[in-house]
């Protein structure tokens, strides 16, 4: 029997949690968006600043905001300034000094928050020396004590595998996704009792993730097992999603390259102590003269263009969530629910570049609330998406580029979802094409992706709309 027994859509915190600054309310703000599953990030560090002295403001802080039908993922990250073979509070986490230690101090946290936390992640994304200091059979170690720890304390626990990830954000995506393919093939060969789900993040390109999901579960075949697929991380567009854009950012992705391959070091204070890239503060000394699609993913770009990004990251959030439904996945969470910290970090660093863009709302002062448009588009799907048991893409003979998804839900009505691959993701005015599909009810409800409706007409059985890059919900 499936570990998963229903689908749940939700949204991740963020990369940190209470680690650079006083851990705050949230959750009602998750809620809001319609999320039903939330992912949270946790260091040694912040719960045990010294050997044996525990810190738990963040972990109760946290628990005390989970309610009855709230689910929720913690990312355990090794990184300790005493415990483990690489000394930081952040990034990268690495092996334990000694597993034992680290196995008390996992015993500890999942007993302070046993029952409200369904799953316990080992690390975020293994595959990256930036985030994780070892080599797959050190990983291997790591989590048989993470695994053995979790179970022992609450056998009803799920323990999720790290994050598998092409590398996207050097905008090599091709032989980054060799890279994880390899790097995990490793590790599932000697994990198979020692994890429930396999979490995946893609970002890069959408329409590559029915082959991610494929590949994950090949892999796992390949050694006799098969593990649910989750994922737990993922937005879009990134910059690298656009090619005019790459000659602009080689500068700025060797930097980021270094420091991915662990060449160069994370700032002990995250964000908030990251210095100005000279790739990166060099696109904006020249801002007016970038192609729009990477004015867009700078601070203080025109306010078009702001609203055009927002627009394209709806689209695109519609997209992956579909997608990843279609493919079997039953937990998604959109990074990310807001920024790290309610103080400003500087924007001109490859990370603010590639992922500042992505989160739902802003901070009003010290606490989390105020929303960006994105935080719209995904409510209005978790709305659509509530009680759904079952998402199909169906096959349109004919037509590759037109993407269509069958979704049942109960006790709702059916629900399609139904756009057009654009053949330029920068180009918002392309000409829609004529949808006609069957359509056995007396009446529709049609809106986009940004809840505005859609004209459509009924008539023979059968519902007629204008198609486009945008998604449309009818019900």
């Amino acid at each position: 029997m499936d570990v998963l027994d229903d689908i749940r859509t939700g949204v991740n915190r963020g990369g940190t949690y209470g680690l650079f600054g006083a851990p705050e309310q949230f959750m009602h703000h998750a809620r809001a968006l319609g999320a039903r599953f939330v992912r949270v990030n946790l260091f040694w560090s912040q719960v045990e600043p010294e050997p044996g002295v525990f810190d738990w403001g963040a972990v109760d802080t946290l628990v005390d905001q989970i309610e009855e039908d709230d689910e929720v993922w913690v990312t355990v990250c090794a990184g300790s300034p005493w415990g483990t073979r690489r000394a930081t509070r952040f990034l990268p986490a690495s092996p334990a000094k000694e597993p034992a230690t680290y196995e008390r101090f996992v015993s500890a946290l999942v007993r302070r928050a046993r029952g409200r936390v369904r799953f316990w992640q080992c690390e975020i994304e293994p595959n990256i020396p930036m985030l994780w200091s070892g080599a797959p059979d050190d990983y291997l170690a790591h989590l048989h004590t993470f695994h053995q720890a979790v179970k022992q304390v609450d056998p009803r626990a799920l323990v999720a595998l790290g994050g598998a990830v092409p590398s996207v954000m050097t905008g090599d995506e091709q032989g980054g996704g060799a890279g994880w393919i390899s790097y995990f093939d490793r590790v599932l060969a000697g994990a198979r009792d020692r994890f429930d789900v396999f979490d995946i993040h893609p970002y890069g390109d959408p329409y590559q993730i029915p082959a991610m999901i494929d590949a994950c579960r090949r892999l796992m075949d390949a050694h006799g097992y098969c593990k649910p697929v989750v994922a737990s991380e993922f937005n879009g567009p990134m910059p690298t999603g656009f090619p005019g854009n790459l000659p602009y950012l080689i500068e700025a992705l060797a930097a980021h390259r270094r420091q991915a391959l662990g060449e160069t070091a994370i700032p002990e204070g995250g964000p908030l102590e990251s210095k100005a890239q000279p790739g990166v503060a060099a696109l904006y000394e020249r801002m007016d003269e970038l192609p729009e699609t990477l004015q867009m993913f700078l601070s203080g770009c025109s306010p078009e263009l702001e609203a055009k990004r927002f627009r394209m990251s709806g689209r695109d959030i519609v997209t992956r969530t579909l997608l990843l439904l279609a493919g079997g996945v039953r937990r998604t969470a959109v990074f990310q629910l807001a920024p790290e910290s309610p103080h400003e970090a500087d924007t001109r660093t490859t990370r603010a570049l590639m992922f500042g863009t992505f989160a739902l709302t802003d901070y009003d002062g010290e606490e989390v609330g105020r929303r960006r448009p994105t935080a719209a588009t995904v409510e209005l799907l978790s709305h659509h998406l509530r009680g759904v048991t079952e998402v199909h893409r169906i096959d349109m003979a004919g037509a590759p580029d037109v993407y269509l998804f069958d979704i049942r839900r109960e006790p709702l009505g059916p629900l399609i979802v139904v756009w057009r691959q654009p053949a330029d993701f920068s180009t918002e005015d392309e000409p829609s094409v004529h949808f006609d599909w069957p359509w056995p009810l007396p009446c529709a409800h049609a809106v986009d992706a940004f809840g505005a409706e859609v004209p459509m007409k009924i008539a023979d059985g059968r519902i007629r709309l204008p198609l486009s890059g945008t998604p449309v919900l009818i019900s």
